[in-house]
């Protein structure tokens, strides 16, 4: 086993990164008229146009199913987002952003990059690669220890 020894307070520090990301996300969904879990929802699928059901944005952004609900909903209502049953599973939804929420969806990625350019500010190319190999050989390292718990 490697002796670790972080410099600083490692958990702060994702603390810290998660909640300037979500102020990021607010100023932006300021900006777009749009509540946080609107802003959350919408952004989330156009980052993630595979995970498309209300299911996947509560799991990967963690966040209850409720929350996620209510935004599904108000979105629609507005015609920002639109809903398809699934094929085979009639009680699955599929989601996608609607054209006229793509100006919105658009804003909120710009806000995103901008967020990632702060944090990844000073880094190299080769630096920023091997930390996001790093960081994704650490989270298959997490799932595989969360199925087992």
């Amino acid at each position: 086993m490697v002796d670790y020894k972080f410099e600083g307070n490692f958990l702060y520090y994702v603390r810290l990164l998660r909640r300037m990301y979500e102020r990021t996300l607010a100023e932006a969904a300021a900006a777009c008229g749009l509540t946080i879990p609107e802003a959350d929802v919408l952004s989330f699928l156009q980052e993630n146009p595979e995970f498309d059901t209300a299911r996947d944005v509560a799991l990967y952004r963690e966040v209850s199913r409720a929350y996620v609900s209510k935004a599904v909903e108000a979105l629609a209502g507005r015609g920002y987002i639109e809903i398809r049953q699934d094929r085979d599973d009639r009680r699955l939804q599929h989601l996608s952003i609607s054209e006229k929420a793509k100006e919105a969806a658009e804003i909120l990625r710009d806000a995103q990059y901008a967020f990632y350019g702060k944090v990844t500010a000073g880094l190299s190319t080769e630096e920023l690669f091997g930390m996001l190999s790093a960081i994704e050989k650490c989270a298959g390292n997490l799932a595989a220890e969360d199925e087992r718990q």
